[in-house]
């Protein structure tokens, strides 16, 4: 090879140090098609989110989506898990976004990036962290002053660590996404331009792109410099349309959410596409020559408190709350446990029909991991809720209730998730409880430690009453337990969303002062304290009130393999397996197992404690195989819209 030519070969390969500033995005456009290293690109991507699934598969999950044919991997970074409380980042484990980002690398995918600050994504208030509802004035998503600057701060955090993994400094990253769905939710350019700002202020110089829902949103999202994708399930030749219109026949097409599935909420059916007519919508978006992403291409699981919840109407009903299940399984093409589905099978090989030259280097497909059915475990000891209140710590105590958000704990940033106890105490017999605005989110209400209703956040539009029985001349303890369900995720709804007693309260038509709160919200810190502790006693168990429960799952040989525990015996609570927070579970459906990855089990004991909301303990059962629920289709954009 002559020195020239040498030369030229290096020129091709060469990227920059990370700390060699680059000025341009390493992909292009050039008409209708995405180039880059000179050579057209189609992008064909699937969306994982690195914190909805342990980070020993992600290895897996990734080998599998270049299985089937994909180049690229999307997805989001949610703010509220790497910044918990105000100004205390976490990026380990599966937070640990760099690490997920060079396995992509490692595996051969590019990476699409969509750091928010908003995602949506069905999590826990979009993404946002619950400490910015500590301000009443508060307008997230938007030029107010306050959230600018908490952006700013966690931007500082984030976007530096992920700027040397740009694919023009050797990286993957090709694109990243300015803010998420936002026409959807207003039209502020300026706050548009503040996101956008805020991300190539401080290095980031690949493709900017957006997402949109439907035409309106397209109109109210549109940014100058940023490539305009669509969101949709069916009708791809008018969504294609409606982005020509707005930015002209001279740009790529892509679809950034090509929803392969959908999510479920608790007390619903859980919701399929078939396999056979999903595939035939995604052979339109191929047909039209254009970039998609499966969106979910494996959904995993939403852990520990971090679902959210929409507002929904039906026939009976106008504006519902529903909180999302545990699993994001997605009728996805990678299943929530990792297993490759028919509708994998058909993106396969439909990609090898259309896209030959971006599939024909697909290695083999990694095989399905093994499940495991352990035998039944029987519970063997109970903690009882006042004790559980003690280990937690002393009552904050007030004249009058506070949110979540506004409890004086964690350096002023309040209570993020879980449950918050309210006690109040009155001298005279109590026969009805009055909430000013209803409790956000379910609240079950004690009278001298007895359980006498439950009431829930089904509309916030009117006061909410209970009739109560059991009362005694004299002094009554009267206790609400109040559990935060999962913030709204879509929509405008969330600048409501503070949690807890939103109101005051009146017991017999008297407004009720003195208050004592004891936050529960289960960190890690509380659980080795429960786990540690003496205070358990032996069942069985006479509780009819809230309480925790121990047994111990012995494997005996490993690797310890992934299983789903049964949890239909049980009535609510959250699962700790060896302190980890796997879930909530709730016998109202629609999924009845919760996936248990081996990762979290170890050869030896495995310490699994049960928050069980009312007094149902039961042994504890394990599967091989998960119980979602029963079945319902989803299939036309008119019900992707109505569950919107």
């Amino acid at each position: 090879m002559s020195a020239q030519k040498e030369r030229q070969g290096m020129k091709v390969k060469r990227k920059r140090t990370w700390d060699q500033a680059a000025t341009k995005p390493s992909m292009e456009t050039r008409g209708t098609d995405f180039y880059l290293d000179g050579k057209k690109l189609r992008i064909l991507s699937g969306s994982l989110h690195y914190f909805r699934v342990v980070p020993e598969y992600w290895e897996d999950r990734l080998l599998k989506m270049k299985a089937a044919g994909l180049n690229t991997v999307t997805t989001y970074v949610p703010w509220n898990a790497h910044e918990p409380s105000r100004g205390m980042f976490h990026f380990k484990a599966n937070l640990d976004i760099v690490e997920f980002l060079q396995t992509a690398k490692r595996v051969g995918l590019h990476v699409i990036l969509r750091p928010g600050p908003y995602i949506c994504a069905e999590w826990e208030f979009g993404g946002l962290p619950s400490w910015l509802l500590s301000e009443d004035e508060m307008e997230v998503r938007s030029t107010y002053p306050t959230y600018i600057d908490a952006m700013g701060k966690y931007f500082d955090e984030l976007i530096p660590k992920v700027v040397p993994l740009q694919y023009g400094y050797g990286g993957p990253i090709i694109a990243v996404q300015v803010e998420n769905e936002y026409g959807s939710f207003g039209k502020d350019k300026a706050y548009l331009t503040a996101v956008k700002e805020a991300l190539t202020s401080r290095g980031i110089v690949e493709m900017l792109v957006s997402s949109e829902n439907g035409r309106l949103a397209m109109k109210n999202g549109q940014l100058e410099g940023v490539l305009m994708t669509a969101n949709f399930q069916e009708n791809a030749g008018r969504h294609f349309d409606d982005l020509i219109r707005f930015q002209g026949a001279d740009k790529p097409l892509m679809v950034m959410e090509f929803w392969t599935g959908w999510f479920d909420h608790w007390g619903e059916k859980h919701h399929v596409y078939s396999a056979n007519g999903f595939a035939h919508l995604v052979e339109d978006v191929l047909k039209r020559g254009a970039s998609i992403n499966f969106y979910m291409f494996h959904g995993g699981t939403n852990f520990g408190f971090m679902n959210g919840g929409n507002f929904q109407n039906n026939n009976k009903d106008k504006h519902i709350y529903l909180p999302t299940v545990t699993s994001y399984d997605y009728d996805a093409p990678i299943a929530e446990d990792g297993d490759i589905t028919d509708k994998y099978l058909k993106i396969k090989e439909l990609l090898k029909k259309y896209c030959p030259e971006e599939t024909k280097n697909a290695p083999n497909l990694p095989k399905d991991i093994t499940k495991t059915a352990y035998p039944v475990v029987e519970v063997t000891h109970y903690m009882p809720l006042d004790t559980l209140l003690g280990i937690n710590g002393e009552p904050i105590r007030k004249d009058a209730t506070l949110t979540m958000e506004k409890l004086p704990i964690n350096g002023n940033s309040g209570q993020g998730y879980g449950y918050l106890l309210y006690r109040t105490h009155t001298q005279k017999k109590p026969t009805q409880l009055k909430f000013e605005k209803p409790p956000h989110d379910r609240a079950q209400v004690f009278l001298n430690g007895h359980p006498v209703g439950v009431v829930t956040r089904k509309h916030d539009t009117s006061e909410t009453v209970l009739e109560m029985e059991g009362g005694v001349d004299g002094e009554n303890t009267i206790e609400i337990l109040v559990e935060n369900q999962g913030r709204v995720n879509y929509g405008l709804d969330i600048k409501i969303e503070r949690k807890g007693i939103l109101g005051d309260v009146f017991v017999n038509g008297i407004k009720q002062e003195k208050w004592e709160m004891f936050p529960l919200e289960f960190k890690k810190s509380l659980i080795e304290a429960v786990s540690q502790s003496v205070k358990w006693y032996e069942m069985p168990s006479h509780e009819k009130r809230p309480a925790l429960y121990r047994a111990s799952l012995d494997i005996s040989k490993g690797p310890p393999g992934d299983t789903f525990m049964d949890m239909s015996d049980w009535n609510k609570g959250v699962i700790f397996v060896n302190g980890f927070n796997l879930g909530r579970y709730w016998n109202i459906g629609p999924q009845f197992t919760y996936y248990l990855p081996g990762p979290l089990l170890k050869v030896g004991k495995n310490e699994i404690i049960i928050f069980e909301q009312h007094s149902n303990a039961a042994a504890l059962k394990f599967s091989a195989k998960p119980d979602l629920g029963t079945v319902v289709h989803v299939r036309n954009d008119d019900d992707i819209e109505e569950a919107l």
